[in-house]
């Protein structure tokens, strides 16, 4: 008899979660063509995250260098800036993440100080593409163990790389595009075809981050169901559109009271990273100073969107926080944003609302049994 692995407990960055690994009956059948989550596409899209990790790194800098070539040495030292705070920031919480859990800690031993941000800023997919082979070869040989092993290992670690991967497209990418949106509200002339093509993209990675993040975080619990691509899609859709809102917003404020804006931004942060610190009390480090820079950076991310520290209703959250930010834009739209811009700004973010509440009432999964609750079932029932 082979023994089970310990499931019980399963921490994420700011999450705990509990499964239940006892079975109310001792024949529980196993359908193994249940849910497939782990997929040859899952495994390609991991590969090609690490080489984008790398191209948007050389992107981000050769920006750096282009504003230092054209002597625009105020916008040089803002993408610099960054650039390196977001590097720092999400590395040393991404290193107290790992080793918060077992595994990581491990994984953690040995090395200095300064390999360890190295390896947590260049190569943060290279475990979850490690833990994804090896549970492909587990399902292959039918090592059930091995199997529900190596995916909660996949599962955390896709968790924390998505978490880290959300604080570099707030704390990295968004202060950039807002910067870029702002110069080309401020000088239209200055809107090249590249420059839409960046925006684009930039608006679309941003809210799939989001969704992967959120995703992340629901497949790590094994008792929950993987949302539906018919949801993924709503899902995406009001993302899509709040942080386009929001990014517009900032942007046009930043453009004409860019000292302004940039107060009140850090305002904002700190503010809602303090409530989060407040009322969720997440917990990522023995440490209470990280545990309270883990809050700000999601003050940061909570300037665009909001998305759940921890697993639990979000009703009241969400609405406290849509109406916050949306009676922000409104009071910038009406005091100082034009009239066809205003427009845009508040009509993406209340169709967001829509789509959202749309989601939550149609689209949104309940907890019910899934392939791997019964597998863990069924493998405690062989083990005893």
């Amino acid at each position: 008899m082979w023994e089970l692995p310990d499931l019980r407990d399963i921490s994420l960055p700011g999450i705990t979660m509990t499964i239940a690994t006892e079975c109310g009956r001792t024949n529980v059948e196993v359908d193994g063509t249940v849910m497939e989550p782990i997929s040859t596409a899952t495994l390609v899209l991991t590969g090609a995250s690490i080489v984008m990790r790398f191209v948007s790194i050389f992107i981000n800098w050769s920006l750096a260098y282009e504003y230092w070539t054209d002597e625009a040495y105020a916008y040089c030292a803002w993408t610099v800036g960054s650039i390196l705070v977001p590097m720092v920031v999400t590395s040393a919480i991404y290193i107290h993440i790992l080793i918060a859990s077992h595994s990581g800690q491990k994984r953690m031993t040995g090395r200095g100080v300064y390999a360890n941000a190295a390896i947590s800023y260049l190569f943060r997919d290279a475990y979850a593409l490690n833990y994804a082979l090896k549970y492909a070869r587990a399902k292959e040989q039918d090592d059930k163990p091995s199997e529900i092993r190596y995916y909660q290992k996949l599962m955390t670690e896709e968790c924390n790389v998505g978490f880290v991967r959300l604080f570099d497209s707030f704390l990295e990418s968004a202060p950039q595009k807002v910067l870029q949106l702002a110069i080309v509200l401020r000088s239209p002339k200055e809107l090249t075809y590249y420059r839409i093509f960046v925006f684009v993209v930039y608006f679309l990675s941003i809210a799939w981050c989001i969704q992967a993040y959120n995703r992340s975080n629901r497949l790590v619990q094994l008792d929950k169901h993987d949302i539906a691509a018919r949801g993924r899609f709503f899902q995406f859709i009001f993302l899509l559109c709040f942080t386009v809102s929001r990014t517009i917003c900032i942007a046009y404020m930043a453009s004409v009271f860019p000292l302004e804006t940039l107060v009140f931004c850090a305002v904002h942060a700190w503010l809602c990273g303090s409530v989060v610190f407040v009322v969720d009390s997440p917990t990522i480090a023995m440490s209470r100073f990280m545990n309270y820079l883990y809050c700000l950076c999601f003050g940061v991310v909570y300037l665009f969107i909001y998305t759940p520290l921890k697993d639990g209703p979000t009703k009241y959250k969400y609405s406290i926080y849509l109406t916050f930010c949306l009676l922000q834009n409104v009071v910038a739209c009406a005091l100082y944003i034009p009239l066809y811009v205003a427009i845009a700004i508040t009509a993406l973010y209340i169709v967001g609302i829509v789509i959202l509440i749309f989601y939550y009432s149609r689209c949104h999964p309940s907890i019910v049994p899934t392939y791997f609750s019964q597998l863990m079932c069924a493998c405690a029932v062989e083990a005893a």
